[in-house]
């Protein structure tokens, strides 16, 4: 039995290990045939796509890239559909009578929902049904009641049951007349005026957002994409929306654009195009691809789109089997089966110099992805792996490491820093995202006296360096881990 009495009990304190982070989320924003606009969407897989955002019957190319992405190993995405939200509007059906109005609307903007129908049967004077149909999908709401008081009071069941509109009804209205298949009207698309604007958007805050901004409101979205940027007709507009992108991606730790080349530019055209736009944190393909038909039951009919989606893919797939410091090229693109053009070996030596990467068509095994360069001047980041490979640690350095803001800035802390990120660093060599052949070769961690003067000591201020060689090129990255009591963080300074 304990005696009263006040007991102090010491515990030694447990760093908790470093890890690289190897989830690939996607962030891609374009035209869909219905679902919610300018809102982030996370979807799982394409079936899900389908059930938010419809199907194929749409003026842009978003269905055939999300499509692409899962079918090359894509196991996440966030989807953001774009559309003017302006001049884009809800199909409905309306009913009025003496005592007020009845209406039915579709959930989301298009003329997608121009394609419902709706049926109503008359019961008894105070009861009705109505079906609604839309492609192969039927709703069926029997014995609705005109009571508000009723747990079958039509406007609130057919809001609680319905996934394809909502019900309003003003007045009091009742005793609706039979109709059968009787079309809704009115839904328009949004796209008659769409710009560079709709695409770029805004952020503002966590629930103001629109455009590519959409993404700005999840840090862990790795990869962006806009394949339908290619439906504007201004090059000036696709190249804004491009700038816009290299910004987000500059600005978020971890995140990398995937460009895609206009498809009417040729070998010339495309290295021109491509030297508009330079960043450590963006990758452009060319040409677009021609991929099976998703509808084509025969798997014979093509479609032309743009390659980012099938790359994105790609990419989330060679960070899932091989890792993140896997270049990823010399992949075979699913789905594709032919170029919208041929390149020669000289016009690939001029795309190759301007950083573009290219897709090749090997006769027998299929289209690859031929290139793993950025859009970077800098040699140091000419390789998508590197630089993706770099943000990630980084981002674990800055996770990791949060634990020494307060601590004591004396030598012991210096050194539990140093062997936790030692331990993390030699974890990475031995996995292959390192290069040489020792543990030496491959990384430092260093934090000393040097380092940390007294001034600095007595300012709450830690330094730790960090170098890293990244597999090609062999050179050190210099990272500089620095916490600061006052602000209670970490920042890193690379060089």
């Amino acid at each position: 039995m304990i005696v009263p009495g006040v007991y102090v009990q010491e515990q030694q304190y447990s760093l908790n290990p470093l890890k690289i982070d190897s989830r690939c989320l996607c962030g891609i924003a374009g035209v869909a045939e219905s679902g919610p606009i300018n809102k982030p969407v996370l979807i799982s897989g394409f079936d899900e796509y389908l059930k938010v955002f419809g199907g194929f019957d749409t003026a842009g190319i978003l269905p055939c890239s999300v499509y692409s992405f899962f079918k090359n190993g894509g196991k996440e995405c966030v989807v953001v559909r774009i559309a003017d939200e302006q001049t884009a509007s809800c199909a409905s059906y309306t009913v009025k009578n003496s005592k007020g109005q009845f209406t039915l609307t579709a959930k989301t903007p298009g003329k997608w929902g121009n394609y419902i129908t709706v049926s109503v049967w008359k019961e008894s004077a105070e009861s009705f049904s109505i079906t609604l149909n839309f492609k192969n999908k039927s709703e069926s709401f029997i014995h609705l009641e005109y009571e508000k008081n009723s747990p079958r009071y039509f406007e609130s069941y057919i809001n609680a049951h319905s996934s394809l509109c909502k019900a309003t009804v003003n007045g009091s209205f009742g005793h609706i007349e039979p109709v059968l298949m009787t079309p809704f009207s009115g839904g328009r698309e949004g796209l008659s005026a769409l710009t560079a604007k709709h695409f770029i958007g805004n952020y503002s805050g966590l629930d103001k957002y629109a455009g590519i901004g959409c993404f700005e409101s999840r840090n862990d979205i790795s990869l962006i994409a806009v394949p339908d940027v290619c439906i504007l007709q201004n090059k000036i507009d696709i190249l804004a929306v491009q700038n816009a992108m290299l910004n987000q991606a500059e600005r978020f730790p971890g995140r990398f654009a995937i460009l895609d080349i206009p498809k009417d530019l040729d070998t010339v055209e495309a290295a021109n195009w491509a030297g508009k736009l330079s960043s450590p944190c963006a990758a452009a393909y060319y040409p677009f691809v021609y991929m099976i038909d998703p509808l084509d039951a025969m798997g014979i009919a093509t479609v032309c789109v743009p390659p980012s989606g099938a790359v994105c893919g790609n990419i989330a797939a060679t960070d899932s089997e091989k890792g993140i410091f896997h270049a990823p090229a010399n992949r075979i693109l699913e789905g594709a089966v032919s170029l919208s053009c041929k390149t020669t070996t000289g016009e690939q030596e001029i795309l190759y110099d301007a950083k573009i990467n290219v897709l090749k068509y090997f006769p027998g095994r299929g289209v690859k992805i031929w290139g793993a360069k950025t859009l970077s001047s800098d040699t140091e980041w000419k390789y998508i792996n590197v630089r993706r490979t770099f943000s990630k640690v980084c981002a674990s350095l800055r996770e990791g490491t949060q634990w020494a803001v307060f601590e004591t800035n004396d030598k012991k802390l210096w050194k539990r820093l140093v062997r936790q990120v030692s331990g993390f660093l030699l974890d990475l060599w031995r996995k292959g995202f390192f290069a040489g052949s020792t543990p030496e070769q491959g990384f430092y961690v260093r934090c000393d006296e040097e380092l940390n003067p007294p001034e600095n000591v007595d300012k709450g201020i830690l330094t730790c360096e960090v170098g890293i060689a990244i597999v090609q090129p062999v050179e050190f990255f210099k990272i500089t881990l620095t916490a600061e009591k006052d602000g209670a963080s970490v920042y890193l300074q690379t060089e």
